[in-house]
């Protein structure tokens, strides 16, 4: 699996590291039900993976940003990182606010490349039809016009940079992608969320079974169906 190539920039570095902070917050002991939870949900939905396997570290980087962006946290109908905006016991500088809120209202969905010029990234965002500029992207490698791939945008003002969690389904997978996200246009963001779960154990199970075709694992038929 080809993941883009990344020289980070102020903003992704600052990103990064208010992410950290998040992480260390939502993942510490007050909330290890939560994680816990969270874990089994998501490796569950989006399959198990060897802690030997190459791809193991993006596996973690996926669940940490849906875990802290996409996941209500126990009862409430908030994200980690709304929550955060909120919790006193987050440290959060009148500074660091607005990129705190940019990343809580960061957008997860499915991409396809349109172009890449110079060092910005036009991408059509799948589920709403929108196109999208990254301008002055560190991550320019490792993208095919013919891949639809799975990524989290960060909002600074109307500009848009990566986060850092990638998933590139294969070439020929592209009809069935389009056909289920052509079904979940007008669905609620939950049900693009367990989408993107599906296509993310699909991925990496066509990766483990390279001895099967491609429609024997991106298929809603169970008999097949991993």
């Amino acid at each position: 699996m080809t993941h883009p190539m990344t020289q980070p920039t102020t903003h992704a570095i600052a990103y990064d590291e208010l992410t950290e902070r998040l992480i260390v917050h939502f993942a510490g002991e007050k909330f290890a039900a939560d994680v816990t939870a969270a874990k089994k949900l998501f490796f569950d939905e989006a399959g198990i993976m060897d802690e030997e396997n190459a791809a193991f570290e993006m596996r973690m980087t996926q669940f940490l940003e849906w875990y802290l962006f996409s996941r209500p946290l126990g009862s409430s109908p908030l994200t980690p990182a709304q929550i955060g905006l909120q919790a006193e016991d987050v440290p959060i500088s009148e500074a660091e606010r607005p990129l705190f809120e940019n990343l809580a209202n960061s957008r997860h969905s499915l991409f396809e490349l349109l172009k890449i010029r110079g060092e910005d990234i036009y991408v059509r965002d799948l589920f709403q039809g929108t196109r999208l500029i990254i301008r002055g992207s560190p991550i320019r490698i490792g993208f095919s016009r013919e891949e639809i791939f799975d990524a989290r945008l960060i909002p600074t003002g109307e500009e848009f940079s990566f986060s850092r969690a990638f998933c590139f389904h294969p070439e020929d997978a592209s009809p069935y992608i389009l056909s289920e996200v052509k079904k979940l246009r007008k669905a609620p963001p939950p049900a693009r969320e367990a989408l993107m779960l599906r296509l993310l154990k699909m991925r990496y199970k066509f990766e483990q079974y390279r001895h099967l075709k491609l429609d024997y694992v991106y298929t809603n038929e169970k008999k097949v169906r991993f």
